[in-house]
């Protein structure tokens, strides 16, 4: 673990990187079932204090590789998912709240949705995974150009809430102006999901005049095309 400090010449840091890297050594090879827990804590830990997924994910290749019997385990998608989530959990506790979180539906900002997707992007690039091939960006676009402030306002609760009891296994759930964005996971039946949300919303008093559309949108080609694929999104 000191060699992992050293070698990115971290300085005062580098004590207290190490007994983050231990933790997870530990747990590995001391109580294997809660790799996943101390992956998640190193990633919140070293989130929190500020350095990127890309550092921590290298991290945790050196670790691979200075225990090679471990290094299958180590470079699982699900450890690298549990990695990510911890990072991702960790980081946005040193981000200012109010520009994470919509004040109306509660709901995660494009703030958080451009740092999901980077977060995914390296990830995937780590794994050697197409992202388009695991992901999705779900895109629910409301009409509330009719409606006056307190009923749209009331309206993007509603929708809020009906996405909210639909995706319940960890997605990233956005709000931007009238749009409701969900990054999930891509499977054979999210088409048919969506199409019965929108049935669900035209039954809702306060989205009948709302005419929300739903579509399933592909990502980015690459992380160097995110920023443009976020503009697209405001339109």
């Amino acid at each position: 673990m000191e060699a992992i400090a050293r070698s990115h010449e971290l300085g005062p840091d580098h004590h207290r990187i190490s007994e983050y890297a231990t933790d997870v050594v530990e747990t590995l090879l001391v109580r294997s079932a809660g790799l996943h827990g101390a992956l998640s804590r190193f990633g919140s830990r070293l989130g929190a204090e500020g350095w990127s997924l890309e550092n921590v994910s290298a991290w945790v290749d050196e670790l691979s590789e200075i225990a090679p019997a471990t290094s299958t385990t180590l470079r699982s998608f699900d450890a690298g998912v549990a990695l990510a989530n911890g990072w991702t959990e960790g980081h946005l506790r040193g981000v200012r709240a109010e520009e994470c979180f919509d004040a109306v539906t509660g709901l995660c900002t494009t703030a958080i949705l451009r740092l999901r997707l980077q977060q995914l992007f390296e990830q995937c690039t780590s794994l050697e995974i197409e992202p388009n091939w695991l992901h999705a960006l779900v895109i629910f676009d409301a009409d509330l150009d009719m409606l006056g402030s307190l009923e749209a306002d009331a309206a993007m609760m509603t929708l809020a809430d009906v996405i909210q009891q639909s995706f319940t296994f960890g997605e990233t759930i956005i709000r931007d102006h009238n749009r409701v964005f969900v990054l999930c996971i891509r499977d054979e039946h999210l088409n048919e999901r969506v199409t019965s949300l929108i049935d669900q919303m035209s039954e809702r008093a306060l989205l009948r005049d709302a005419r929300v559309l739903g579509w399933v949108d592909n990502l980015p080609d690459n992380a160097g095309t995110i920023d443009r694929y976020m503009a697209d999104l405001a339109v």
